[in-house]
């Protein structure tokens, strides 16, 4: 065989070689033309090698890949023989882009080829199941990326949840699917003294009173398998050994996609409020068998008039029907005398300040026009509402022995005050006599007639001391019958205060520190005489007690709704039991150093008293064993002009 024949026969076999090549094999110019393709470019790209060497091989190059592969290119060119391997993609006859990896190798410079050897094969698998993977790879590193955030999420969730529960001022647990408590904030374990470990599980169940324990649980379990909240409330066992009644709040608790994930709750010390509550029912109790029992008339009524309950014993009183004072159309004012309205507005300013009335004799309109004599009392329930209850005592019977035995009081003065009256005129009678008797008696006489004379001017002193005596009786029978009339003015409270000192400084050589508001007047509706007599009798016990070189303290000074007057004094003081009895009626105190019975009834305070209380005032006193004492009296603020 010849060369020729030789070289024919290794060429056919190269040919066929290519050819049939799972690779495309390419000869390019310098400028991409396409010199040379091998059939496999149908099957990678779709085109026929006559096609593909009409096209120029950029332009089937994906843009986003042109200029890194124009890089490449560049590189190849410069460096003889270099072969450089670039993955690109190209656009297949159908229009779709496919994922090659050419070979290239620079022969330009070689005479047998002058050109780009290029092998081309279809990597679109390869690339497919890259980016898959790839993106497996992205998707796992993301979950493992948002598992982590999760993971410290929770965990920084719980961090919060245990800082906010160990700070709050309740008891707080949690527990899992399983029933079981999982966690108990610090204020539980301060209480019941244990440890977390303790009481983990079931082993907070350890503390709960055993009678207690299995209506708890079984509350528990009931509600947490119907997965509702519960409340219940049941004794747990204190750090130092005492039960306590725990209230306690539970609710089913979960996650942001609604999986169940267990219950928390929180628990609070009732036992005082417990104690409250027992109390409370039992007062309701004692009050609903009062105002059953109609021993006191009972009314529930507001401010503007309506009654909203009423008891038999009340309606009885007034001689209504129960349904007819509880009607819309009428009004409690209607059992109020006309003459009696205006006091009654006085008292409703302290009323709604302090939200009682303490117990103040009164008079009712009955059904028939008749009055009824009351003992009352009220508080404020519902100071929004201005609802108040009102009870009510008639003492109609009361007063009827009262105007009896001062009936009898007077009838007794007034026979005393007769004899008494004759009596001081003989007397002062036999000393005038005896201050105009001859000058030229004897000196046995004169002797004689002097000590007449003392004994008839100790016999006057006695018979003026039996006649105040015989005044302060008659006085108190007026008080108590309200047979007095009270001469009711606009008054200035701070010039009645200031006259009676002044007429007592003048009377005496003791010193009074009088202490009054900023403003010159403080107004009262008040008989002025009156109001000075309880003064006076104040400042005397004052005098009578205190010490000759300690001065007076008398205090004016103005309230909610009122005005105080209040008299202190250094003395020996009082005990308990004195300041109780202090304003009885004939009880006395005796002064220091002074032995034997008081000249006096002890009417003095009782009057006193009696004065205030016609005026809507109290009276008191503030004292301890040798500290004094303070006695004092209020009066209502009122509104209106002065009286000159």
């Amino acid at each position: 065989m010849s060369i020729e024949a030789s070289a024919t026969d290794s060429d056919r076999r190269f040919r066929v070689l290519i050819e049939h090549s799972p690779e495309v094999i390419m000869l390019l110019t310098r400028e991409g033309a396409v010199l040379y393709t091998s059939p496999s470019i149908e099957r990678v790209l779709g085109y026929t090698p006559q096609e593909c060497m009409a096209k120029s091989a950029c332009a089937v190059i994906h843009p986003d890949d042109s200029a890194s592969l124009g890089h490449t290119l560049q590189h190849l060119l410069a460096i003889p023989g270099l072969v450089n391997t670039h993955q690109f993609r190209c656009r297949h006859r159908d229009g779709t882009w496919r994922w090659v990896e050419a070979t290239m190798t620079n022969l330009l410079q070689d005479p047998d080829v002058q050109a780009l050897v290029t092998n081309v094969r279809d990597i679109s698998e390869r690339k497919q199941a890259e980016e898959e993977e790839l993106m497996a790879l992205a998707h796992r590193k993301k979950e493992r990326l948002v598992e982590s955030a999760e993971r410290k999420h929770r965990e920084e969730s719980e961090q919060r949840f245990r800082l906010l529960a160990d700070g709050a001022p309740v008891m707080i647990w949690t527990s899992g699917i399983d029933k079981l408590c999982t966690y108990f904030n610090a204020p539980w374990l301060a209480f019941t003294g244990r440890t977390m470990e303790q009481e983990l599980g079931n082993g907070w169940a350890e503390g709960v009173y055993p009678a207690d324990k299995q209506r708890c649980l079984d509350i528990y379990t009931s509600s947490f398998d119907a997965r509702k909240p519960f409340s219940m409330d049941y004794r747990l066992r204190r750090f130092d050994g005492q039960y306590r009644w725990i209230l306690d709040n539970g609710i089913p608790f979960y996650a942001p996609d609604g999986t169940f994930t267990g219950y928390i709750g929180s628990c609070i010390d009732i036992t005082e409020r417990r104690s409250l509550e027992q109390q409370l029912q039992y007062s309701e109790l004692k009050l609903r068998s009062l105002v059953e029992a109609n021993i006191l008339g009972v009314i529930v009524a507001d401010l503007d008039g309506r009654i909203y309950e009423s008891n038999g014993c009340f309606a009885q009183i007034l001689g209504y029907s129960t349904d007819e004072l509880l009607a819309e159309t009428f009004k409690w004012g209607q059992l109020i005398p006309p003459e009696s309205h205006e006091a009654l507005g006085q008292l409703m300013t302290p009323f709604l300040s302090t939200g009682a009335l303490p117990p103040f004799e009164w008079e009712y309109l009955r059904k028939d026009g008749s009055r009824v004599p009351i003992l009352a009392m009220a508080t404020l329930l519902d100071q929004e509402r201005r609802l108040a209850l009102v009870v009510t005592l008639d003492i109609s019977d009361r007063k009827a022995a009262e105007r009896r035995k001062q009936e009898f009081l007077r009838m007794v003065s007034h026979e005393l005050r007769t004899p008494l009256t004759a009596i001081l005129g003989l007397i002062e009678l036999a000393l005038l006599h005896i201050k105009h008797r001859p000058t030229s008696l004897a000196p046995e006489a004169e002797g004689l007639l002097g000590q007449i004379e003392q004994k008839l001017r100790l016999a006057c002193g006695q018979v003026d001391i039996e006649t105040r005596l015989v005044g302060d009786l008659l006085e108190v029978s007026q008080l108590e019958m309200h047979q007095f009339m009270l001469s009711l003015h606009h008054q200035n409270l701070v010039t009645i205060v200031q006259e009676t000192i002044a007429g007592h400084q003048a009377a005496h050589t003791r010193d009074i520190e009088l202490v009054s508001p900023p403003a010159e007047v403080v107004p009262v509706i008040a008989d002025a005489d009156r109001i000075g007599q309880v003064l006076t009798n104040y400042l005397t016990n004052a005098f009578k007690f205190a010490p000759i070189d300690q001065a007076i303290a008398v205090r004016l000074e103005v309230e909610a709704g009122s005005v105080r007057v209040a008299v202190r004094d250094r003395g020996p003081g009082l005990t308990p039991d004195q300041q109780e009895r202090v304003w009885e009626q004939f009880y006395q105190v005796a002064a220091p150093g002074h032995r034997g019975p008081e000249r006096r009834l002890g009417l003095g305070l009782a009057i006193a008293k009696a004065i205030i209380e016609q005026h809507h005032g109290q009276v008191g006193v503030e004292s301890a064993p040798g500290q004094g004492a303070t006695f004092w009296f209020t009066l209502p603020l009122a509104d209106g002009p002065m009286r000159a």
